[in-house]
């Protein structure tokens, strides 16, 4: 497990800006499965992109497969590559926080039941994806 999360840890994802057609959305490489409301997506590459209620998330056909409620969230400081965040319990891993590069804030996704069940049994390792430059 510690293997699992120290190799995850180490992987830094290819991200690009203005991906997808959408202004402000990003693509990322995740090289992990991970799970959006109720269901697990495989690692690839996927297509990121927020408004002030949302997260919209695109396979790498452009699909829109998700789109899922999310709350503001401060704590960042702008910069010109966005990130995306996932909290991860052992192997199982969900998608958290939204940075756009034209936005000043994230988006917070809010918690499915199955991540709060899980949470309330095991401790969260937080996985940032950023842009290589």
């Amino acid at each position: 497990m510690k293997i699992f999360l120290a190799s995850v840890c180490m992987v830094m994802a290819a991200l690009t800006v203005s991906a997808f057609g959408q202004e402000g959305s990003i693509v990322v490489r995740v090289p992990f499965n991970f799970v959006l409301g109720d269901k697990t997506l495989s690692a690839g590459e996927y297509g990121f992109w927020s408004n002030k209620e949302n997260v919209f998330v695109q396979d790498q056909h452009g699909h829109r497969i998700a789109i899922l409620l999310a709350n503001h969230v401060t704590g960042h400081s702008k910069s010109k590559i966005g990130r995306v965040v996932f909290d991860c319990y052992e192997a199982q891993c969900f998608l958290s926080q939204v940075w756009s590069p034209l936005q000043d804030d994230g988006r917070q996704v809010l918690r499915s039941k199955l991540q709060t069940k899980v949470a309330a049994k095991k401790p969260a390792t937080y996985m940032a994806l950023v842009a290589n430059r």
